[in-house]
């Protein structure tokens, strides 16, 4: 251990090394081209990943990106090869895959502002949405949304008395507007079948004026939301579960 703590220093000091531990985060620095490796320590889908510099990289620096599931690794070496114009991605042209968001991603070249440069592959438990139903005040269903349909209709809407108390002890009396919605998620590869599935209630709430412990700041308070509605409850006993759990 000691000889290889005492040749680690040595090749530090003859390549200018400098390493810098920050939370989850092992970053390596080189004199004269800035970072030049890292270790992200979190969780990671596989990934493998070239990437090559634009004419954006302060340091012209190739990057290789690897991930066995727990930790990102990251090494870099000199490029002297062809350099491409940024066209603002700040991101050079990529080859290679990772898997997140339950995809597998393909990356295939340089992104510009007019195209990706990655395809995507949903993977076979990917769930995908199929229905948007809005609900009465009482849980039952009034319609289906339409494809184009981002607002509840008036008569499934209701206006509540909502008081919520800051920790400074001001007391806050707004106009809270509830409605209800459904969402169902099914297997991207067959929502032909009726399961698995996964369905989704929950209120949606507009405020007449701010609400929460921001209110007046430059952050400013909360002016809509949502909450999980669960089964047996109205749209008006979710809205004071809310009250009575949430701190905005």
């Amino acid at each position: 251990m000691a000889i290889g703590c005492f040749l680690w220093g040595v090749f530090r000091l003859s390549v200018g090394l400098r390493v810098r531990w920050e939370p989850r985060l092992l970053r390596v620095f080189c004199d004269g081209a800035g970072e030049c490796a890292y270790v992200a320590f979190r969780v990671a889908g596989p990934q493998l990943q070239v990437e090559f510099p634009s004419d954006w990289h302060e340091h012209r620096r190739a990057w290789v990106r690897v991930s066995p599931g727990l930790c990102v690794i990251a090494f870099s070496f000199p490029w002297w090869g062809k350099v491409v114009p940024d066209d603002g991605q700040c991101s050079g042209p990529t080859y290679g895959f990772g898997f997140h968001d339950q995809m597998l991603w393909l990356y295939t070249g340089k992104s510009t502002s007019h195209k990706h440069a990655w395809v995507t592959v949903p993977l076979p438990w990917m769930y995908k949405h199929v229905r948007h139903t809005y609900l009465n005040q009482d849980g039952s269903v009034h319609h289906n949304a339409g494809p184009h349909e981002y607002d509840a209709p008036p008569e499934s809407k209701a206006t509540h008395e909502y008081v919520y108390v800051r920790g400074n002890g001001e007391v806050q009396r707004r106009k809270a507007t509830v409605y209800g919605e459904e969402h169902e998620y099914r297997l991207h590869y067959a929502p032909w079948l009726p399961w698995p599935r996964q369905r989704f209630r929950s209120i949606s709430v507009t405020f007449d004026d701010e609400v929460g412990e921001r209110t007046g700041s430059w952050k400013g308070g909360c002016i809509a939301c949502g909450w999980d509605w669960r089964r047996g409850e109205s749209q008006e006993n979710t809205l004071r579960r809310m009250e009575r759990e949430r701190k905005f």
